[in-house]
């Protein structure tokens, strides 16, 4: 045999065995697959939610009062409700499960089972405006919005001609016409008093007393017809939790009423003038420093 063809035969054996036949073909490590489950969706029929579907709600309460902040949670099952304060970017933790994370004692939690988890803020004050929210630890987390508006009771008092006063002169026959402008307080809250001594309807002696429903609140008038000398007094219009407005009324003989008045007037026509002398003042530096800019 020629050494050429044993070559030829030595290949051929060759590429038989890598084929695998006649022959075992060589072992190959194949790596192991595996498949990851797709990810689940919770189903929504097992998800907690709140009372009526509302995820925002609003409550109103008057400085002083307790604000109460309901949250009613359905399908609760072992998952964790938490109250928060969000205020800008930051967030402040109330309460989480039964536990509170205030110790000023203003933040209380109410736990009424099986679904109602009630944030209590008392004594209100105006700082406490804002939000909060009653967030459940559900994937994904469920979130009630509440906004908390708190109102100041505020009274004043005008005369007349709509102009807000402090005192006020009458001519002696002359009537006394008073406003008072109450802002969230109740209507029959309202109550007139002079000296400390509450002020009733009498018509039969020239006084009256009507309230009346104003866009903010109530507004009650007080009225005494053909006043004297006797009249004159500090006259407050006052209501439950709101600062009492206090004008003192002077009613005067003829010349004397109309010398005080005169008075009044021009102490508020003086302080007027003096106001635009110096509002012209300043224009005219602002414009002299334009043109000096310019040149």
């Amino acid at each position: 045999m020629s050494p050429l063809f044993k070559i030829f035969a030595a290949c051929c054996t060759c590429l038989l065995a890598c084929s695998g036949v006649g022959g075992f073909a060589p072992s190959i490590d194949i790596p192991a697959t595996t498949t990851e489950p797709p990810p689940t969706t919770p189903d929504p029929a097992t998800l907690p939610y709140f009372l009526h579907h509302l995820n925002a709600t609003n409550v109103t309460v008057s400085r002083g009062k307790a604000a109460i902040l309901d949250c009613q949670v359905f399908r609760l099952r072992d998952r964790t409700v938490s109250w928060v304060r969000r205020q800008g970017d930051s967030i402040q933790l109330l309460t989480i499960g039964s536990s509170t994370y205030q110790n000023n004692g203003r933040y209380q939690l109410e736990v009424e089972e099986p679904n109602t988890w009630r944030l209590v803020v008392t004594a209100a004050e105006e700082s406490d405006r804002g939000h909060y929210e009653c967030q459940v630890s559900s994937h994904p987390p469920k979130i009630k919005r509440v906004h908390l508006q708190v109102y100041v009771p505020r009274l004043e008092i005008f005369d007349a001609r709509g102009e807000a006063i402090q005192e006020k002169f009458y001519e002696v026959g002359s009537s006394i016409d008073l406003r008072c402008d109450a802002f969230h307080v109740p209507r029959d809250a309202v109550v007139w008093s002079r000296g400390g001594a509450v002020v009733y309807h009498s018509p039969e002696t020239g006084i009256s007393v009507e309230t009346t429903s104003g866009a903010q609140g109530p507004v009650s008038w007080l009225r005494v017809k053909a006043a004297s000398t006797a009249d004159s007094g500090n006259y407050s219009c006052s209501a439950a939790e709101a600062e009492p407005a206090t004008v003192r009324i002077q009613v005067l003989e003829g010349d004397t009423s109309a010398a005080m008045q005169h008075s009044t007037n021009s102490s508020s026509a003086a302080h007027r003038a003096v106001h635009a002398s110096v509002s012209t003042i300043i224009r005219l530096l602002s414009l002299s420093l334009v043109l000096w800019v310019r040149c």
